[in-house]
């Protein structure tokens, strides 16, 4: 068994979301949010260090951030083609 402190405001969500899309099954609920974290969860650190290195250039100077996004275009279209 799993006890953890929630703020009231969040446990009055929570407690909603398991009622109102879980039949108030709170197993199933949590069961859900792992298999999200283990779908979505490096997207979310992706996203956190691609706006940490945009930070730390636009501190500097040097790269605009239409740059940043056009490199990240450049480089997922190159890593979708079947060539590489």
């Amino acid at each position: 068994m799993i006890s953890i402190e929630l703020s009231p405001d969040i446990e009055r969500q929570f407690l909603g979301v398991i009622r109102d899309s879980y039949d108030g099954n709170s197993q199933n609920a949590v069961v859900t949010l792992l298999r999200l974290h283990r779908r979505y969860g490096w997207k979310e650190q992706l996203r956190q260090n691609a706006d940490s290195v945009r930070a730390e250039v636009r501190r500097r100077g040097g790269i605009s951030s239409e740059d940043i996004d056009n490199a990240i275009k450049r480089y997922r279209k190159t890593a979708d083609s079947p060539d590489v």
